[in-house]
């Protein structure tokens, strides 16, 4: 079998729900991706069945310095990357099915996989979550991925292009890839979405009062 027989498609809600199922029972973590880490999925079929499913969301560290921090830290030169253009890929199941030694093994499977969401990724992501701010940085740039060495040895990662960034005292490995630019069109309808999403808006509406407030402060301040 051809990897190229392997579709993948952005999930659904109730398949949000099947894909975090499946990680819960089969994948070494037993646990789903926190919701408050916005995750999304991407389904994986072969033949019109589910085969598997990769789970995407905002890393639950908000500091790895040099590496990425706040937009402030950016700003003073602590982190190269804001917190906001790093996506973990924090989940990736494949039935046995296709694996080696399954009745439909497909070779390669699991890079080819990663790749075709690595390259949807960048935009999906970002028309279902519109940035906030705009005059900060908002565009995704890396992707980042764990591995607990106590289980893998991080052979998917390299396969799939991603460097070794650093390995903690309880062996958990950080992997990272670059993320594609936005095309104009990508680009362009981003915009459009961030400029109209209640929540967006709502976010920028609290910043200005409050840069109101600050500001009123500032000049009834004595000397």
């Amino acid at each position: 079998m051809q990897p190229s027989t392997l579709r993948i498609h952005l999930a659904r809600d109730s398949e949000l729900q099947w894909a975090q199922q499946q990680v819960i029972e089969h994948h070494y973590l037993h646990t789903p991706v926190d919701k408050r880490c916005k995750p999304l999925a991407y389904i994986v079929t072969f033949r019109e069945q589910r085969v598997g499913c990769l789970i995407f969301g905002h890393p639950e560290a908000t500091a790895c310095y040099p590496w990425y921090g706040s937009v402030n830290d950016v700003r003073v030169g602590r982190a190269r990357l804001s917190r906001w253009e790093i996506i973990n890929l924090a989940r990736v199941w494949l039935d046995s099915i296709i694996q080696r030694g399954g009745n439909s093994y497909i070779p390669n499977a699991a890079t080819f996989v990663i790749a075709q969401a690595l390259s949807r990724i960048v935009a999906d992501y970002l028309i279902l979550n519109p940035p906030c701010f705009l005059e900060e940085p908002w565009q995704l740039r890396e992707c980042l991925s764990y591995c607990d060495t106590r289980y893998h040895r991080g052979t998917l990662y390299r396969a799939a292009n991603f460097r070794l960034v650093r390995e903690n005292r309880r062996s958990i490995q950080t992997y990272a890839r670059p993320l594609r630019h936005l095309t104009h069109q990508e680009h362009a309808l981003i915009i459009r979405l961030a400029e109209q999403h209640p929540r967006s808006r709502q976010y920028r509406s609290r910043r200005r009062v409050a840069h109101i407030h600050q500001t009123s402060l500032d000049i009834i301040e004595p000397a």
